[in-house]
């Protein structure tokens, strides 16, 4: 059975980079409609009517305790879910969108990311939400939105995001759900455990909406003429409105560049810390975090540990996402980018970005510690750079810290790492087992 789309459920981004207690899964969406997956299910996220929580490893260490083959997502025992169109989801949560616009949900449900109101996480099977004509669906850290099909965004789960500093961590209101008030009111919430309308204003909720993303803390909206609206955190300039306030209220990307905002807009796909912006003519455009460079920008401005990496938080005409050499700073602007056609769906690395480009091609830059981008080394990369060995690249997902999988137009599937060539021991890699090692693998390995 060919494989239609991949997808997995994992954050790693700047400043809170997943460890061996925060590990991921992966999901495949099968052109049969049904939906498996593998890797931990401490939260029931897997689907598959069991939880398998932590084991000990070769060290002593406690960690989760994965599961190591693909497990078919169920909705009650001897009830496989069937005519799934997309899956998504967090390191702890899972939600399965399906041809005929119903949402199910299963793992954790600490916040109402699940859209069940204040029930007890779910951990055993997928359960239908009472949502109806979903035409997207996108997670973040603990949020999830969906779009319907009469163009209306609809969010549930957390509000607000955890930053630790000195050994202290505080929590603050960050507005990725868009209630429509203000970050101070006392009528904005922290959570929401049910789906509701994301707002331009108080009274007023967006419209023609055709396909959310999200990062960890901030949601993206691409409308039907091609404007980006956004909302959440901005700590890092990830909104791409010229400043670094978070906004509880949706607000057009690009705004500050006194356009109105970005138009031209095909492709959107948020990040931990990032926002990346496919325009028609094929340019690629981004915000956000670049503290490996991963915005295919110079990684350092002005004196280097005074300005400790460059932040963009502005998208306008005179700024696109080229490609630079990050050791001199020097933009190639004679490269800019001009070939884009998409972007991965589910894609949550922050240190790490890539794009597809109109003959399905696959482009990367930023941080490549275990070799998830195969170029045949372990440091970051520091500009652009397509994979030769590739090509006919439908779509693709990083699984946290350990190797991409490339969905290839004929439904089959690659992945590329440089630990192993099994992708069970893959994922028993990121799990603190003892089966980690350095092969240094560069080419694709068919994932079976």
């Amino acid at each position: 059975v060919l494989v239609y789309k991949i997808s997995y459920s994992s954050l790693n981004f700047y400043g809170r980079t997943l460890d061996d207690n925060h590990p991921s899964t992966l999901f495949l969406v099968l052109e049969d409609g049904s939906v498996w997956g593998m890797g931990d299910n401490r939260y029931g996220q897997l689907g598959n009517g069991s939880t398998k929580p932590t084991t000990t490893n070769s060290l002593g260490q406690t960690v989760p305790d994965p599961v190591t083959t693909f497990t078919r997502v169920m909705e009650d025992a001897g009830k496989p879910l069937t005519d799934a169109k997309a899956v998504t989801g967090s390191w702890k949560f899972t939600a399965v969108l399906k041809n005929d616009g119903t949402v199910y949900t299963f793992g954790d449900n600490a916040y109402g990311q699940l859209g069940r109101g204040d029930s007890p996480s779910v951990t055993s099977y997928a359960v239908k939400t009472n949502a109806g004509g979903i035409v997207s669906i996108a997670a973040g850290m603990d949020h999830l939105i969906l779009v319907n099909q009469s163009g209306g965004a609809l969010a549930a789960g957390r509000n607000s995001g955890t930053e630790t500093t000195g050994g202290v961590t505080t929590t603050t209101i960050t507005g990725q759900l868009a209630t429509g008030r203000s970050l101070t009111s006392t009528l904005t919430p922290q959570k929401r455990s049910t789906f509701g309308a994301m707002r331009i204003s108080p009274s007023a909720e967006v419209t023609d909406i055709v396909k959310a993303s999200a990062g960890a803390y901030h949601s993206l909206l691409l409308t039907r003429n091609g404007w980006v609206w956004a909302s959440g955190e901005n700590s890092q300039g990830q909104l791409g409105i010229g400043s670094q306030t978070n906004t509880n209220i949706l607000t057009r990307s690009g705004s500050s560049s006194g356009l109105g905002g970005l138009t031209g807009v095909k492709d959107v796909s948020g990040s931990g810390e990032n926002s990346l912006f496919v325009m028609t003519n094929g340019e690629l455009r981004g915000a956000g975090n670049n503290s490996a460079g991963q915005l295919g920008l110079p990684l350092y401005v002005g004196i280097p540990g005074t300005d400790r990496y460059r932040l963009l938080t502005s998208i306008s005409s005179s700024i696109k996402l080229g490609v630079t050499d990050n050791e001199t700073g020097v933009l190639l602007a004679d490269k800019e980018i001009k070939d884009a056609a998409k972007l991965p769906e589910g894609h949550h690395v922050n240190r790490l970005n890539f794009y597809i480009d109109t003959r399905g091609r696959v482009h990367g830059v930023g941080r490549n510690q275990f070799e998830q981008f195969p170029n045949g080394s372990f440091r970051r990369i520091s500009k652009f750079t397509m994979v030769s060995a590739l090509q006919n690249v439908q779509s693709l997902t990083v699984v946290n810290g350990g190797y991409t999988v490339f969905l290839l137009s004929d439904g089959s599937l690659k992945a590329s790492s440089s630990v192993s060539t099994s992708p069970t021991i893959l994922v028993r890699h990121y799990y603190g087992n003892s089966l980690s090692g350095n092969s240094n693998i560069k080419d694709f390995n068919p994932l079976k």
